[in-house]
């Protein structure tokens, strides 16, 4: 239902969310590695022994197509079979199931199809070894019996050792950094194309359809009253507050946050002499709104809206309160913008 997205509002306000969004991927990077350790000292209760034998495969003569057909997949196919795993079976005897034992195999060919590495994991040392011996006799029995290779020797055998599971892992840390920013910069998207805060002047002109007569920054932290825009800001809101006194009686200042934000405006307008303190008052819907639409007094009914706050629907509310009793909104005030943004937004 909105007119437009202004996309430099947009940019100005990723820029000002940029510390938090880098807070939150610090954040996302702790917990994923949190929930990393979590799974590893829950894995390092059922630590594996782990076997790992690298043999040299000799094709045959004439047989240079067996290289191709011998990859990681077809080793691992085929050492599930009788002629290898079946033959392991009957080397280990009793004790040992054939789909257990089946778990604990993996065949890898790392870099040349004539290097094979059979590993064997399993969390008992004694088991580990045996199966890594059976395996190894079938192996090189396959070897001898199929027309393909001349044989299959044993080159290297490392040492039965614990499995290491490191503590720390990147990918962890990165998907958590990664999934947690990518959370604040939907919100952040999200909440800024559902319109209900205002940024600019022209927001609360296209949303509320009412002239706003002026802008006021927020006190404290790069205080500039020197700056080119907060000069031409406060030559607005002087002009536009001369304006409505001059052709009302009575100026009453309205929001939707109890009459703070409302409040806030009326001492800044009074420290700097654009209205007499009987002539602008907080609206109080108990005691003004029964005499909103009397033609015998001249009230303008000045909206005060906050800068970068969900309000849309709040003020909304209050608004039509006011002319539905017969008040007259005047004009609109946006106040407390960040001058950074603001700095952002202008280009200034």
């Amino acid at each position: 239902m909105q007119p437009g997205v202004d996309s430099r509002a947009m940019f100005a306000t990723f820029i000002m969310k940029l510390p938090k969004l880098l807070i939150l991927a610090v954040t996302g990077a702790v917990l994923g590695s949190g929930l990393n350790l979590l799974v590893v000292l829950v894995k390092m209760q059922h630590r594996c022994y782990v076997s790992e034998t690298e043999y040299y495969v000799a094709f045959d003569k004439g047989q240079d197509d067996a290289r191709h057909w011998y990859n990681d997949f077809t080793w691992n196919d085929v050492l599930t079979t009788d002629l290898i795993l079946g033959r392991a079976m009957e080397l280990l005897g009793d004790g040992y199931e054939r789909g257990r034992v089946k778990e604990m195999i993996r065949a890898d060919i790392l870099s040349d199809v004539r290097y094979l590495t059979i590993t064997v994991k399993g969390q008992d040392a004694a088991q580990v070894e045996a199966v890594k011996n059976a395996l190894g006799t079938a192996l090189e029995e396959f070897g001898a019996a199929k027309e393909e290779f001349s044989s299959i020797d044993k080159i290297e055998d490392l040492e039965i050792v614990q499995e290491e599971i490191p503590y720390f892992a990147w990918r962890s840390a990165l998907l958590g950094s990664f999934a947690a920013s990518g959370i604040g910069v939907f919100v952040t998207a999200f909440c800024f194309c559902m319109g209900s805060a205002f940024y600019t002047k022209n927001d609360i002109k296209v949303r509320l359809g009412i002239p706003v007569c002026g802008m006021t920054f927020r006190e404290g932290h790069r205080k500039d009253r020197g700056s080119t825009i907060e000069q031409r800001q406060a030559e607005k809101l002087a002009a536009g507050f001369k304006r409505l006194t001059e052709n009302n009686a009575q100026i009453l200042l309205m929001d939707a946050s109890d009459g703070r934000e409302a409040e806030v405006l009326r001492q800044k307008v009074l420290a700097t002499g654009l209205a007499e303190a009987p002539r602008i008052q907080v609206y109080d819907a108990q005691r003004d709104r029964g005499r909103l639409g009397s033609e015998d007094e001249r009230i303008a009914v000045v909206v005060v809206i906050p800068f970068g706050m969900p309000y849309r629907e709040r003020i909304t509310d209050e608004i039509d309160d006011v002319t539905l009793h017969g008040g007259r909104v005047a004009a609109a005030v946006l106040t407390g913008a960040d001058r950074i943004w603001m700095r952002l937004y202008y280009a200034v």
